[in-house]
Parts: structure tokens; sequence; C-alpha cells
């Protein structure tokens, strides 16, 4: 597969949004090129906002990756800054959603975008377009709390997600569904509404539809914007997992039944 050209944006501005601080936290495991092909893409790509890059390590074999990637910023950052970018590390594999509750908190801003690491950021506007969907959507008065980009590559979720690069659309609130949290953004307080953050459910799977569902039980919806685009290679991290550790798919499968257990509970 040919390597995404990417391009050095220019700066943007649109808007209130352009001044909102956001983290973009990035779980992965091992797959060290396609997290410095992410991380590369959004630095040379973004200008619209203020933003920090947190890479949470979920206990990848390379222990001295963390500390490679802190000391490259922060020879390149001024004294008093925070870096652009920073490595946190699990000592013990926890899992998309573990990791990414690891990130939150160990990052600060109101907002926050989530990110599988086989992603690609191509278009200088999907950072700053989620945001303003759900700002727009905040005007109208409509309970949208959380929006995902569009992307090539939506994998097995519905085709609202899909689009060609630079295709635009409408926003759409799912009435059905959930976000499969690929390139996810909201503001960091909706986690206080709900009753916490994703729940940690072995490796991954079904986290993303617990969320979803939780948020609707506290009165929120999600949102799909149709201006923000990035690439997704998709299965990666999975595919390589099952390879080298072929048990990890029926604990998978199993988080299945975690998640009803867990929607239960709640109804």
């Amino acid at each position: 597969m040919a390597e995404p050209k990417i391009k050095m944006a220019r700066p943007i501005r649109h808007g209130t949004f352009s001044n909102s601080k956001v983290d973009i936290i990035i779980p992965f495991h091992a797959q060290y090129h396609s997290v410095i092909r992410l991380m590369e893409s959004i630095i040379f790509t973004t200008k619209s906002n203020p933003y920090h890059i947190c890479l949470v390590d979920d206990a990848s074999p390379n222990i001295s990756f963390e500390q490679e990637i802190n000391e490259q910023f922060k020879k390149k950052t001024p004294e008093g800054i925070k870096p652009q970018v920073s490595v946190v590390r699990l000592e013990e594999q926890k899992g998309f959603a573990g990791a990414l509750n690891y990130g939150l908190e160990h990052t600060e801003q109101p907002w926050v975008v989530f990110m599988h690491s086989d992603c690609v950021v191509l278009d200088q506007g999907w950072l700053i377009e989620m945001g303003k969907s759900l700002m727009n959507w905040e005007g109208d008065k409509k309970p949208v709390k959380m929006v995902s980009s569009r992307t090539d590559n939506p994998g097995p979720y519905s085709a609202v997600f899909k689009a060609k690069q630079r295709e635009r659309g409408p926003d759409r609130i799912l009435d059905e569904g959930h976000l499969p949290l690929f390139c996810t953004m909201c503001q960091r307080s909706l986690f206080d509404q709900i009753g916490g953050f994703l729940k940690e459910y072995p490796f991954a799977w079904y986290e993303d539809e617990e969320l979803a569902y939780r948020m609707k039980h506290y009165g929120f919806n999600q949102g799909i914007c149709g201006r923000s685009w990035v690439k997704h290679i998709g299965g990666s991290t999975v595919e390589s997992l099952w390879r080298d550790h072929p048990e990890t798919k029926q604990i998978m499968e199993e988080n299945r039944t975690r998640c009803i257990e867990d929607m239960k509970a709640l109804a």
C-alpha cells in the first residue's frame, strides 16, 4: 500500500473554536511506524487550534520508545512550554479503553480527541470542523456531546461514516448505532456528566457501544461531522495481536457479554 502524501498546511481561523485547546489522545500497542506517521500527519496538517498530542503506550515491547519521543520533543521545546507531543506508558496492557482512560488522566485541555493509531490526517480542517459541529449543535439547543469525523474505511460500521477525501456532506445526529471512536471529539466535562469514562474491557471491542448507550441514558446524543475526514487504515493492531496471541480473540469476543451486563445494570 502506497504511503499517503502529507502536505504542509497554512494556518486557518474559523470562528470561536479556533481558540479552543485540544488534547489528542492516541493509544497504541507496538505499531510504531503507524504512530509516527499519524503524529507527523497531525503536526504537518493541523494549523487551526492549539493542541497537544498524548501518545499512550499500552505496554508495547519497545520500552525505550517513550523516552525517545519525549526526549526528541523536549529538545525542540522552549523552556517553560509544554512539548507538543508527549508519551505516557502503561506497564501492563490495558487495552484500547484502558489506554484512553490513562491518557485522559494525564492530559488537561477542555476538549479531547480520541484516535486510532492507524489513522492519517490529510485534510487541514479535520479538527476544527468537528469542534464547529459540536458548537453549532449546542447553539441549536441539541444535546449532541460527541462527534466523529468521516473516513474512507469505516470498517463494519454504518455507511454514514464513509466518504472520500474532500467530500463534504451535512452533519448528522445518530439515531441508531454508535461512534466507532477511530476519530472522535468531545468536551472533557462530558465524562463527569455520564458517570465516568469508557468501560475497560480486555484489549478492545464493545466499549464504544456501552459508551453510546450510557450517553443516551443521560440524555446525550452522538453525531457525525460532514466536513471532517481522516484516512483510516483499520485493523492493524488487532490483526497483529491475534497473530501473536491467538487466545485474545475469544477474550475480546466475550466483551459482548460484559457490555450487555453493564448496559443492563445501568438500565
